[in-house]
C-alpha cells in the first residue's frame, strides 16, 4: 500500500451523487476534495475518491490538519438545551462542550439525549459545568472565509481579505459578525500588526454599521496601553480597565482572551497572553445589548486576526480562587445536603435529585419534595473544580466541530464518511452522525504542525 502527500492544490469541481464529501487540508497547504470512504486509525490513513486522483487512494494522515465536511444538519426543536462543559486536557485553554436534552443526573454520571449520537452518558467527575438554556446558544470557530462578516463601509472585499484562516485589513474600516453569546462564554483570538499595536475590539455591540460603539463593550489597544469601557443600555459609560502593559512591547502579535459572565453576580476578565489585564463584576449584561463582534484597525497599518474561538465557559477564571470569596449561595446552603441548582429567574435551590422524567426534575429537599421543568433551570453546581479529573490526551485524538457550535475531542476509531466511531474517557464509546460536524481536526496535540498558517506572509 502506498502513502503519499500532494504539494499542489487540486481543484476537482463539484462531485456527483450522494456520496459524503469533504476537503482534506495538510500542513504543506495541500487541499484535496473528494468522497471519504474509510479511515484506518492503526495505519493512520484515510481512503478518498477524487476525480483528480482517478479513483480511490489512501492518504497518510500524519500531516493532516483537518477535514472540512460538506453537508447540513438542523438540530430538532426541544423544550431545553443542556450543555456540559468538559474539563480541559492538561494545559489546553479550550474545553469540549456536549449539547443535548438532560435526561439523567446522579452522583456518578450525566446523561444527555442527543440527535447525533443518541444518549451519551458522561462521567460527572470530568464535567466542570452543566448549563441549561431555553434556546440553543451559538458558538464560533474560525475564520473560514469572509462569509457571514460585514464591513462598516458596506464593501467587505474592499476593506478586508481572507487568507490561510486569517482576516487581513486593507483599510481602517472594521469587520463585524453577529454571534449570540450565552451567559458565560470565552472569546479568544490572535491579533498581528505591522508596526505597533493600534486597534480595538467591540463585543456585545448593538450595531454592525459603524466603527464606533453605541451600546456594548470596547477594548482599545494603543501600543502598550489597554482600555476597556462599557456603554450600557441606558447610555451610561463605565471605564473598567485602564492599564499599561509591557507585554505589548517588542511584539508583533498577541492572543487575547475575554472571559465574559453576563450575569450580575458573575466576574468577567481580560487576559493578554497569560497576563490578567483586569476584572469587572456587578454588571447585568443579560438584556439590552446586541450580538455583534467587531475588529477595527485604528491606523493605516494592516492587522491580521486569526484563531477566533467563542466557546462555552464554566465561569471559573484561570487564576487561583480566594477561598474567602465564596458565594452567598454556598454559605446559605452549606449545612444542607445535595447540590445547588440555579434557576433561570435567579433563584437557587438545594437538594438531592431523585430522577429526571419527561422534561421534569424531581428533587428531594429539607423543605419537601419538589418537581420543576428542566427548561426553568439555569445551571447545576457540580462540586469543587480541584477534584475534577482531566481527560487523557491520546495520540489518536481528533477535535470534531459541531455545526451548531462547540466541539468534542475523541480518539477516532473509524470513519466511513457517514458516521464517526470514537472513544473518550468522558463518554466511553459512541457513534456520531457525521452530519453533525462541520470539520474534524487531526493531530490536535502535535505542536510541530503549522496549523493556522503562521508562515503566511501578509
Amino acid at each position: 500500500m502506498k502513502y503519499f502527500y500532494l504539494s499542489a492544490i487540486l481543484a476537482t469541481g463539484i462531485l456527483s451523487g450522494d456520496e459524503p464529501s469533504g476537503t482534506l487540508a495538510f500542513d504543506d497547504r495541500t487541499n484535496i476534495t473528494g468522497s471519504i470512504s474509510s479511515f484506518d486509525s492503526k495505519q493512520k490513513t484515510i481512503e478518498l475518491s477524487s476525480p483528480a486522483l482517478k479513483g480511490k487512494v489512501n492518504l497518510n494522515t500524519k500531516r493532516l490538519i483537518e477535514l472540512s465536511l460538506d453537508g447540513e444538519s438542523t438540530s430538532p426543536e426541544s423544550d431545553h438545551y443542556a450543555i456540559a462543559t468538559i474539563n480541559h486536557h492538561f494545559n489546553s485553554k479550550r474545553q469540549d462542550t456536549i449539547r443535548g436534552r438532560l435526561v439523567n443526573l446522579d452522583d456518578e454520571s450525566i446523561t444527555l439525549d442527543t440527535w447525533y449520537a443518541g444518549e451519551l452518558t458522561l462521567k460527572r467527575s470530568m464535567v466542570t459545568a452543566l448549563d441549561v438554556y431555553p434556546q440553543s446558544p451559538s458558538f464560533y470557530d474560525g475564520p473560514n472565509g469572509l462569509d457571514g462578516w460585514v464591513s462598516s463601509d458596506g464593501d467587505i472585499e474592499e476593506s478586508w481579505s481572507y487568507a490561510d484562516r486569517s482576516l487581513i485589513s486593507k483599510s481602517r474600516n472594521g469587520i463585524a459578525r453577529e454571534v449570540q453569546l450565552p451567559d458565560r462564554s470565552m472569546i479568544s483570538f490572535q491579533v498581528e500588526w505591522k508596526s505597533s499595536a493600534y486597534f480595538h475590539i467591540m463585543f456585545l455591540s448593538s450595531n454592525s454599521d459603524t466603527n464606533y460603539l453605541r451600546k456594548g463593550y470596547s477594548l482599545n489597544v494603543r501600543r502598550s496601553y489597554v482600555q476597556l469601557y462599557r456603554t450600557g443600555p441606558d447610555n451610561t459609560r463605565s471605564d473598567l480597565i485602564n492599564k499599561t502593559t509591557t507585554n505589548l512591547r517588542n511584539r508583533e502579535k498577541a492572543t487575547i482572551r475575554i472571559y465574559l459572565d453576563r450575569r450580575k453576580e458573575g466576574t468577567s476578565a481580560v487576559f493578554l497572553e497569560n497576563e490578567l489585564l483586569g476584572t469587572w463584576t456587578d454588571l447585568d449584561d443579560t438584556k439590552g445589548f446586541g450580538d455583534w463582534l467587531h475588529f477595527v484597525p485604528q491606523n493605516s497599518q494592516p492587522i491580521k486576526v486569526s484563531q477566533i474561538s467563542i466557546t462555552q465557559w464554566d465561569g471559573t477564571l484561570p487564576v487561583a480562587e480566594d477561598e474567602k470569596n465564596k458565594s452567598a449561595t454556598e454559605d446559605l446552603f452549606q449545612d444542607m445536603e445535595g447540590q445547588t441548582i440555579l434557576l433561570a429567574n435567579g433563584d437557587s435551590i438545594r437538594g438531592s435529585i431523585d430522577k429526571i422524567e419527561k422534561g421534569k426534575l424531581y428533587l428531594k429537599t429539607s423543605l419537601g419534595d419538589i418537581d420543576l421543568p428542566v427548561r426553568r433551570m439555569s445551571s447545576v453546581s457540580l462540586g469543587d473544580l480541584e477534584t475534577k479529573a482531566e481527560p487523557r490526551m491520546r495520540a489518536g485524538d481528533v477535535r470534531a466541530w459541531f455545526r451548531e457550535g462547540g466541539f468534542i475531542t475523541m480518539d477516532l476509531l473509524s470513519f466511513d464518511g457517514q458516521s464517526l466511531h470514537g472513544s473518550s474517557q468522558v463518554f466511553d464509546k459512541a457513534i456520531f452522525d457525521a452530519n453533525a460536524f462541520s470539520k474534524i481536526e487531526f493531530n490536535v496535540w502535535d505542536p510541530d504542525l503549522d496549523r493556522f498558517g503562521s508562515n503566511f506572509e501578509w
